[in-house]
């Protein structure tokens, strides 16, 4: 495995792990109090642009080495930014 793929699969799964917390408070407690909506908006919209990148690498280079990881990792941190993005606002709107 080349180190591009290493470095990605390693920083993909620091930024999952980093979410998995707060996504397990927020479930646990029904709110999400104390999270900057604007914070979790920018970082989600960074996690999918890095997953986008990701894809892009995969189709329009054909360099699966490196995108993989990427969509990997990345699709993986979604779901958990997705999760604190959508309770965020919904505990907002009651």
């Amino acid at each position: 495995m080349a180190i591009t793929a290493i470095t990605a699969t390693i920083a993909g799964i620091c930024t999952a792990i980093c979410q998995i917390p707060q996504a397990i408070k927020i479930h646990r407690e029904r709110k999400a109090e104390g999270i900057s909506l604007l914070m979790q908006i920018i970082l989600t919209s960074g996690i999918f642009f890095w997953f986008l990148t990701g894809v892009l690498i995969m189709i329009l280079e054909g360099n699966y080495a490196a995108g993989v990881p990427m969509v990997l990792s990345n699709g993986f941190c979604l779901v958990f930014g997705l999760y604190v993005l959508i309770m965020c606002i919904r505990t907002r709107k009651k």
